[in-house]
């Protein structure tokens, strides 16, 4: 199996290089086709005082258009040398609705998370949560300065639900290129070990069907799960953590599960996020 198309998200408030990178060793891997895509659209101010709006309108487009056109270029430069076909898309409209309706042309969503510290502007920065509950495909969430993906080792997060069976089943190109596939299940209750664990061997017999060999444990942490499953994939030097999207929407927001919560916000490992 492969990933034959591709999309990475180059935000306009932040820097695009992590997930850049990321893509071009996964669009190398697979041969894959690559869609750049980028949104944006302007803050109309409520008051502008003496101010000539006109002119401070269109002094806003041009900062707007000159920053989309510098998306486009860099990735177009980052992607030249692959020969890779590839193609971008933009548009003056909402981040998370543009990705979430252009993600019908990509197999995988490629997406770099903010680093702390950045401002997020909610009419040019990408709100990642409301476009993986929405995206309907898998995301590759990328931590800041992730440079490369060895792909020699996978974290599956297993919840015996719907969220995390589509992630599985949608992972299986890059599970198929792991040398080694490991399958944890969380327990908040020793009692619940043994029940999880014919949960886990299940997943494996599974992905053994599929040719991947994957072992898998049931693990017992009563508080912090995500930060639990982060520790795991670092001390087992995990490329990807592999895992269900979880959440509800609450007025105009989201409300995520603690583990969905914090890959998305503070995670040190890629994560491969499927709702």
């Amino acid at each position: 199996m492969k990933y034959h198309s591709l999309m990475v998200y180059l935000d306009l408030e932040q820097c695009n290089e992590s997930a850049l990178r990321i893509a071009c060793d996964l669009a190398d891997r697979f041969k894959s086709r690559v869609i750049g895509a980028t949104a944006g659209f302007l803050h109309i101010p409520i008051y502008l005082g003496d101010t000539d709006a006109i002119s401070v309108l269109e002094a806003d487009r041009q900062q707007l258009n000159q920053t989309i056109a510098r998306r486009e270029g860099r990735f177009r430069t980052a992607f030249e040398s692959l020969g890779n076909p590839s193609e971008w898309r933009s548009d003056a409209a909402s981040p998370a609705d543009f990705l979430a309706t252009e993600a019908r042309a990509a197999d995988l969503l490629i997406v770099g998370r903010r680093e702390k510290g950045i401002t997020f502007i909610p009419n040019q920065s990408l709100d990642i949560g409301d476009a993986i509950m929405r995206a309907g495909r898998q995301m590759l969430v990328v931590p800041p300065r992730k440079t490369f993906l060895a792909l020699n080792r996978i974290l599956i997060a297993w919840k015996d639900t719907a969220e995390a069976r589509k992630a599985v089943a949608a992972a299986l190109p890059l599970l198929e290129s792991a040398q080694d596939v490991m399958i944890v299940e969380v327990t908040s209750d020793e009692r619940e070990n043994e029940i999880a664990t014919r949960r886990v061997v299940d997943v494996a017999k599974w992905l053994q069907q599929h040719n991947i060999t994957a072992s898998a444990s049931a693990e017992l942490c009563t508080d912090d799960v995500g930060g639990y499953l982060d520790a795991i994939a670092v001390e087992n030097g995990a490329d990807i953590i592999v895992a269900g999207a979880y959440g509800h929407s609450r007025l105009r927001e989201w409300a995520f599960g603690g583990v969905t919560r914090h890959l998305l916000q503070q995670g040190s490992t890629c994560a491969l996020l499927m709702h």
